[in-house]
């Protein structure tokens, strides 16, 4: 009897959850690197149809969203738009067996509000982990009050429960990590309601209409498809700089925005932030419908499989289905909706509403509000999509308190509140009108003389409120973009952010020399060598013979054997601009000079421009003007365009917050008659020249003869060796030589990557990258050689490529070396290799000519004539190639 009631009450009791971790889907093919972008390294690649966990998201210096999955026992990013995103889905317990229905209740107006559970840090000091259990990696160490959202449990090896949570607020490189459950109190937040309200189509776009077609052109190589997502059929692929016509938008399922454009009579979609006008497409609809259901469907909702798509042979929209998807052409609204089949679009036509919590017809929308507390001060992040235009932030007395409001703003459904209160913060309210749209943000504060700091960004409003008499939070410092020094590495002192010295070194990949007994350091950049010393303001430099003093306005200090600086100090000595927001530095190169000489763009001229850093440069049309656009780059005495001659202005955009700053130089000439290299770090020469003549006349390729560097390991890379010695790097050069004397016949301008054969000081790959990318050329091409260990009869020619827009290339390089060679035809092959995977602003590709390891080709590659009919070969592939 006893066993039975045991048995009775697990029944009745026992529950069932059916939540599911956050997912990434790969349609075709992508890379997996080591972070949030394409600078970083390629460590692996996921293949068509694989699954991967996604453990958070970031996003690169353009804006554009990166998954961070788990591979294996590590990490990887994955780029957003070459995925398919699954949220993760926490159901709540329910019962195992079966229970009544509960009577049919008539709804109600009555408030609608979601909850988020968080994790808050209750002791100083608590470790923040890469994984569930005491053995991972200490990411940071936390403060008390400290709050995160908690994104999922798991158990270490010996059964506790560790909480992996969102870490982006922390200022520290991972998005995400983990905290043991008894070293925190768990807090469930209620998000404020909303009022229920229903739309039509026309009363949405009444409310808000956007302002279509919208002129916009391709900033890289994209692929046009069928509909709003890379699981669409491909209908073709768009050159960097193709014109179009945006006549309609959508964001998806995934979150991503995809344009409907129009391009030479075809119409279909593209990934938006290809495109150089996408910003200005607002995102009031979006928020005004996602997250909604379909509460009524007319007659002929049918079901289809894309936006804008007429049809009747689906299933009609079920009423009650959650809209996770959107798009409009500005006469039209059709909506994607949760649990359907492949065919998940419905056309918002007569009889078909949408229903749920939350206004709408807004162009900004506050999706969450998050408070971190730390050293007498909170930081208060709104954030907040869309058009700020009208932001009001006011201190309020009796009660002490902060009023943030905005016209047209309106609360998400799923936007929480985190983090409260804290030492300084004791609420935070978010009001309504009538009409559905937030009246204001009150932040109440716990006592008076406050301190008040903000900063905006198009994703977030921050408010920094300090207690009186405490000291301003320590600053995360980046450089050239990229995470420098974390806000617990840095601290703020008689007014100025200081930083590690050394990480700045470490970064240059420099030495410092420590004078022990005089308690200073040196270090040499260029022909300068500047010293600093602990508590002297005075900066010692010394050029050649010449020595001189500066004066700094804040004294270096010694802390914990570290020499710290201020960051003004860093951006003098290395020629860097620094600004910032908050809680955040950005330290980003200068242009120290922009010279020109020769008085028109049609006689020879050039245009050289001066920075501390090498930097990315890409070349572009519009019309008659060639521009260079200089990414990352500062340059602080130019606002708006100026004009650099009769036939050359500058412009410049500076940095916002993470947005990066761009220099532009818009030239009045054709591209065939403008090149740019690099002859030194920093130093770009752009040149230009009357046409030349020839079959592909004004052309400019990269050729990279393989090899033939110092490695990493102190020996020198000299490729593959053949059976009778034979090295590789000697073949790939002499070839590459024979490629650019045929290519300079027919009026082609060629960088070479290195054009001797044993010099130390030839470029390694990330060199050679460097130099491809910012050379503004047309093509590139790296010449090598096969070899293998599996036998000496294995031989024939292949090309390796990555980027679409590189096949066809590739192909016409195979067929020609194929057709003259007279070897095996071992195809072309779509592969991550370091090159080709990381020279992206032109179509660049990887022959292996032959295999130095069979003994008879090794005979042939020695031959100049067969060298000769290689390079012939290629220069042939390359003139069809810009004849199509």
């Amino acid at each position: 009897m006893f066993l039975v009631l045991i048995l009775f009450l697990g029944a009745v009791v026992g529950t069932v959850r059916g939540d599911t971790t956050a997912t990434v889907t790969v349609p075709d093919e992508a890379n997996i690197r080591s972070g949030a972008g394409t600078t970083f390294s390629v460590i692996g690649v996921a293949r068509r149809g694989e699954k991967y966990e996604a453990v958070g998201s970031s996003k690169d210096g353009s804006g554009q969203t990166w998954y961070k999955i788990r591979v294996g026992t590590s990490f990887g990013f994955v780029a957003g738009w070459l995925v398919t995103y699954a949220p993760a889905i926490t159901s709540p317990a329910s019962p195992a067996v079966s229970t009544p229905a509960p009577a049919k209740a008539e709804p109600t107006a009555a408030a609608v509000s979601s909850s988020t559970r968080y994790a808050v840090v209750v002791e100083d000091g608590t470790a923040l982990r890469s994984g569930a259990g005491t053995a991972f990696v200490r990411l940071t160490t936390m403060n008390s009050r400290t709050s995160l959202r908690i994104l999922s449990e798991s158990n270490d090896a010996g059964g506790k429960i560790w909480y992996k949570v969102d870490c982006s607020s922390l200022k520290i490189k991972q998005t995400s990590g983990y905290v043991a459950s008894w070293v925190v109190k768990v807090q469930t937040v209620e998000a404020p309601p909303s009022t229920p309200t229903t739309f039509t189509a026309s009363s949405l776009l009444a409310l808000w209409r956007p302002k279509l077609p919208l002129s916009t052109k391709t900033v890289d190589a994209a692929n046009l498809r069928s509909g709003p997502s890379v699981v669409y059929d491909r209908l073709g692929v768009l050159s960097s700089g193709t014109s179009l016509l945006i006549t309609g938008y959508c964001m998806n399922e995934q979150k991503e925005t995809w344009c409907r454009v129009t391009a030479a009579e075809k119409t279909g979609w593209v990934f938006a932030p290809l495109l150089n006008s996408w910003e200005r497409l607002p995102s009031g609809l979006v928020a005004a419908t996602i997250g909604k259901s379909l509460t009524s469907a007319g007659p002929s909702a049918y079901l289809v499989a894309s936006p804008f798509v007429a049809g009747s042979d689906g299933a009609l929209a079920a009423t009650g289905k959650v809209i996770v998807g959107i798009a409009t052409d500005g006469a039209q609204v059709s909506l994607e909706l949760s649990d359907a089949s492949s065919e998940d679009w419905v056309a918002m036509t007569d009889g078909t509403v949408v229903g749920g919590t939350g206004p709408g017809g807004t162009v900004c929308s506050l999706t969450g509000i998050e408070l971190v507390s730390s050293n007498g001060w909170t930081s208060v992040t709104m954030h907040i999509d869309g058009d700020k235009s009208g932001l009001s932030i006011v201190l309020g007395h009796n009660p002490e308190r902060i009023e943030v409001s905005l016209p047209r703003l309106v609360q998400s459904a799923q936007a929480g509140i985190a983090g409260v209160p804290t030492k300084q913060v004791s609420a935070v309210k978010v009001g309504s009108t009538s009409a559905g749209f937030v009246s204001s943000i009150v932040i109440y504060l716990v006592g008076s003389d406050t301190g008040l700091r903000q900063s905006t960004s198009t994703s977030m409003v921050q408010l920094m409120v300090s207690a009186p008499g405490s000291t301003s939070p320590s600053k995360a410092v980046f450089l050239c973009g990229e995470l420098l020094s974390g806000s617990e590495e840095t601290f703020f002192a008689e007014g100025a952010t200081f930083v590690p010295l050394v990480d700045v070194a470490n970064d240059y990949g420099m030495l410092l020399s420590w004078d022990a007994a005089n308690q200073q350091t040196s270090l040499t950049l260029g022909n300068r060598q500047y010293v600093l010393k602990d508590g002297l303001r005075t900066l010692k430099i010394a050029q050649d013979s010449d020595h001189w003093s500066e004066e700094m306005l804040v004294a270096p200090k010694i802390l914990s054997g570290l020499l710290y600086v201020p960051v003004a100090t860093v951006a003098h000595v290395f020629g860097l601009q620094a600004t910032g927001d908050a809680l955040r530095v950005y330290l980003d190169p200068i242009i120290s000079s922009i010279a020109l000489t020769g008085a028109s763009a049609s006689a020879s001229g050039s245009i050289t421009i001066t920075s501390a850093c090498d930097l990315n440069v890409t070349k572009t049309l519009d019309g008659d003007y060639c521009i260079f656009q200089l990414e990352g780059v500062s340059a602080a005495s130019i606002a708006g365009q100026q004009a650099l001659s009769a036939w050359a202005t500058v412009s410049a955009k500076q940095r916002l917050n993470d947005i990066p700053p761009i220099v532009e130089i818009r030239v009045h000439a054709p591209a065939s008659t403008a090149e740019v290299q690099s002859p030194a770090t920093g130093i770009y020469v752009i040149s230009l020249s009357g046409a030349v003549e020839g079959t592909i006349e004004g052309k400019k390729v990269v050729l990279d003869p393989g090899h033939g560097y110092m490695s990493s390991t102190g020996s020198f890379d000299f490729g593959a060796v053949g059976p009778s010695g034979t090295r590789e790097s000697s073949v790939n050069l002499s070839i590459a030589l024979k490629v650019k004397t045929l290519l300079e016949a027919n009026g082609v301008r060629v960088v070479m990557t290195r054009s001797d054969d044993t010099s130390k000081d030839n470029p390694d790959l990330a060199r050679r990258v460097q130099i491809a990318n910012s050379s503004g050329a047309d093509l590139f091409l790296a010449i090598h050689q096969n070899a293998t260990d599996g036998g000496t009869s294995i031989g024939g020619t292949e090309v390796h490529y990555w980027f679409d827009r590189s096949k066809v290339f590739s192909a016409l390089v195979q067929k020609h070396l194929v057709s003259a060679l007279g070897r095996t035809d071992r195809g072309t092959q779509k592969t991550s290799l370091y090159l080709v995977s990381h020279v992206d602003t032109m179509p660049s590709a990887l022959v292996e000519c032959a295999f130095i390891s069979n003994s008879e080709e090794e005979r042939l590659l020695r031959e100049d004539s067969f060298q000769q009919k290689v390079a012939q070969s290629i220069v042939d592939a390359i003139v069809e190639y810009f004849g199509r």
